[in-house]
């Protein structure tokens, strides 16, 4: 049910039934709250003890206090005060019972300044409550209320009803005490805490908490009715976090500018975001999260001589429902609504999208003892307006997933279901496109044993509008029976279905590593591929030796090296063995001076098969890293690639490539601690790039990067990026910088963002973007 048709199904039952109706229920409901408190919760104030010249009798056997705190006038005699005889006067209810004893025992546990003005009181269903005072104000009852220590409701008590043979205040009008007597002082805040532990007894089987008076007389069909729509209602009213919610309004202003066009746009923008989070009977039943935002922008925008003004409003909505959360089985139900105007901003043009998506779904879970069952629906329709650009898009999203985990065994299962409709247009090209997508994977893990493991997984993916079917599966066994040697055993297969075309893939992987030494290793490798389908009918074997050796010689010093061998043999579309050694070696040496350090590695690999193919490559790295201070790094490094290659073609004749790189950069890095409330981080440097069949390239570059904190409350931020791309003959600047300030609850930001680029093709472009923004969340 949307939550506009409860909202008018709640009024609309308050109408029918009258506000008469919906008063009982409620004065019945906050009284059963506030009674069932009042023998619990004790304030931390003990009242003044009342002036025995305020105590009068009337009518007989029947005791009455007034009580004058709040009188503005002292009486004029100290003699009996004596107003007329009312059929209702005011109290104040402590608590209700069952049974006459245990209402007898409750006032006589109360402090003697309290006892000596309450009594017993008979309500119209029999039930005995203790009560306070007789009076004609509410008001000054109130204000009495604020002084006594124990939780209490105001209720109205006929005089006729008070039990007289028990002794409300005392027998006989005390005599006027010596005024030292008179003289209270507020006990210490230790006694206080003892005798609020002992106000209340223990009568759990017997408290009764109502809100005893008079009560309207109302229909029966009519209290059935509002109890059908108040309590719905009456039950929202349990809140959790209560209310909370964001106020946001911003300005913003940006400039586009290059040799042929200039466009500027103002924008004012306002957002408000109300939330509201509660429970219905207890937060294990039902907690539930209200919430709705409303934003309105205002934007001028001027391009050249022309201009236009927009004003967007948007409405948002958000409700979620969650069901028995703490049990093995919750549910939550949710649905929202986001309207909201997305800005991109580029080096060369800003552009505007405004999108509004509403979207409703379930999700849950079930839980037992080693499994766990999830599922969910999501259903989104959005759309998307843009200058140049619109989209109405439609989503429906199934969940499935299963998980059991048991001892050293794990498995899980997951099926995603997507069908995605929509259709898009982009100046005066349209584009439609409906899509179903099925995902559904498995994923299985065995530990065998301290030194072996099982791992397999499966998957199936398919898409309808690509006419894609893809079937997956991987099975990984681990053994590692010594800490020389380890083993994985691996097989994958693969099946892979389109509109022109069907791929089957097989393959398996064995990898061994064995230590020789404490510096050597040996390691062998063995492939097993074969594929069929569309032009695919291969197969392969592939197997090979490695030995790797590494020494430190000390701290500074340490240097390693490895050769390999390895052959193929190839059947199907192509036949042929080739075979392929490879060597490789470096060294890592650390200095004293500048703290510094150097690295070198190198290598080569050559390849030639019964085709004549071939292919020789040749890679060398160098590296070198000090500190100048404390604070400032320096760097170099160098990278030199070589390949020469040819590869025979199934069609005839061969592939051929021949290429190499180089690649070197210097570069310092500065970084600094602004005391402990900033830091400054820089960095500049510059690349060069050259290479056959490749243009020399320079790449000169710097940053600079502020965090300060002037206060707790104040942020300044501050980021520059300057580079240069010779290539492309094409000068690039960006600026970032801002303000972020807390003062109370108030939050302010400022920002400002400037990029720059100069090249042959456009000229000079400037873009500024500056936003002011304040908020407050509360």
């Amino acid at each position: 049910m949307k939550k506009s048709y409860l909202i008018t199904a709640i009024f609309t039952g308050a109408a029918v039934t009258n506000i008469s109706t919906l008063n009982y229920f409620a004065a019945t409901a906050s009284a059963s709250m506030q009674g069932y408190q009042s023998e619990r919760k004790i304030r931390n104030e003990v009242p003044h003890k009342p002036d025995s010249d305020n105590v009068f009798e009337k009518p007989e056997g029947i005791y009455r206090i007034r009580m004058l705190l709040a009188q503005a006038e002292p009486p004029q005699t100290k003699g009996k005060f004596e107003t007329k005889i009312k059929d209702f006067y005011y109290s104040l209810q402590f608590g209700t019972f069952r049974k006459k004893e245990n209402a007898e025992r409750f006032l006589q546990k109360l402090p003697p300044e309290i006892r000596e003005s309450a009594f017993i009181y008979v309500t119209d269903k029999g039930y005995y409550t203790v009560r306070y005072g007789l009076f004609d104000s509410y008001r000054l009852l109130k204000d009495v209320q604020e002084k006594i220590p124990i939780n209490s409701i105001v209720v109205k008590t006929d005089v006729s009803k008070i039990v007289k043979e028990k002794i409300v205040v005392q027998e006989e009008v005390k005599k006027e005490k010596p005024k030292k007597e008179l003289k209270t002082k507020p006990p210490k805040e230790e006694k206080i805490v003892e005798e609020e532990v002992k106000l209340v007894p223990e009568f759990e089987e017997e408290e009764i908490s109502i809100f005893e008076e008079e009560k309207p007389k109302i229909p029966l069909y009519k209290k059935i009715a509002g109890a059908i729509f108040f309590i719905p209602a009456y039950m929202l009213t349990h809140k959790q976090r209560g209310f909370w919610g964001k106020v946001e309004f911003s300005y913003k202003m940006e400039k586009y500018k290059d040799p042929y066009r200039t466009t500027s746009r103002n924008t004012f923008r306002q957002y408000y975001e109300l939330n509201y989070e509660g429970y219905i009977y207890s937060p294990r039943l039902l907690t539930y999260k209200l919430g709705g935002n409303f934003s309105r922008e205002d934007s001028k925008i001027k391009y050249g001589s022309s201009s236009s003004d927009s004003t967007s409003k948007l409405l948002g909505y958000n409700l979620e429902l969650n069901f028995l959360k703490a049990s093995r089985f919750p549910i939550n139900i949710f649905a929202k609504k986001t309207e909201s105007p997305l800005w991109y901003t580029y080096y060369d043009r800003t552009s505007y999208i405004e999108r509004k998506t509403d979207s409703y779904g379930l999700y849950g879970n079930v839980r037992f003892a080693v499994s766990n069952f999830n599922y969910g629906y999501k259903h989104e329709k959005s759309k998307s307006t843009g200058f140049d650009f619109w989209e109405d898009r439609k989503t429906d999203e199934y969940l499935l997933s299963y998980g059991r985990s048991l001892f050293n065994k794990n498995l899980n299962i997951s099926f995603k279901k997507n069908v995605d409709d929509y259709t898009q247009q982009y100046s005066s090209v349209t584009r439609k496109v409906y899509q179903d997508i099925n995902n559904l994977n498995l994923n299985y893990r065995w530990r065998i044993s301290k030194k072996s493991n099982l791992t397999a997984d499966a998957r199936y993916y398919s898409n309808s509008y690509t006419d894609l079917k893809d079937y997956t599966g991987n099975i990984n066994y681990a053994w590692n029976p010594s800490d020389r040697l380890n083993a994985n055993f691996g097989f994958s297969a693969t099946r892979s279905e389109g509109n022109n075309y069907n791929l089957t893939f097989f393959s398996f992987n064995e990898n061994l590593n064995y230590k020789l030494s404490e510096n050597w290793n040996l390691s062998h490798n063995l492939i097993l591929f074969t594929s069929s389908g569309t032009n695919n009918d291969q197969k392969l074997v592939n197997t090979g030796v490695n030995i790797s050796y590494h020494k430190t010689v000390n701290e500074k010093l340490s240097f390693y090296g490895g050769t390999g061998v390895s052959g193929q043999a190839e059947t199907g579309n192509i036949n042929r063995v080739g075979g392929t050694v490879s060597l490789n070696g470096g060294l890592i040496k650390r200095f004293d001076f500048l703290n510094s350090s150097f690295s070198l590695n190198g290598s080569t690999s050559q390849y030639k098969s019964s085709k004549d193919d071939r292919s020789n490559t040749y890679n060398l790295n160098e590296r070198f890293v000090a500190y100048l201070a404390n604070n400032l790094q320096f760097e170099h490094y160098i990278n030199y690639y070589y390949q020469d290659s040819q590869y025979y073609r199934t069609t005839g004749g061969f592939s051929e490539t021949n290429y190499d790189n180089l690649e070197t950069s210097n570069s310092l890095r500065y970084h600094k601690m602004l005391g402990w409330k900033g830091t400054l981080n820089a960095n500049l440097g510059v690349k060069y790039y050259y290479g056959k069949k490749r243009a020399e390239r320079f790449y000169p570059y710097g940053s600079m990067a502020v965090n300060y904190k002037f206060t707790r409350n104040l942020l300044y931020k501050l980021s520059i990026n300057l580079h240069r791309d010779s290539y492309y003959n094409t000068n690039y600047a960006t600026l970032n910088t801002g303000i972020n300030y807390k003062y109370r609850s108030l939050y302010f930001k400022w920002d400002l963002q400037y990029y720059y680029e100069d090249n042959d093709n456009y000229g000079k472009r400037h873009n500024y973007v500056t936003t002011f923004k304040v908020y407050r969340v509360f």
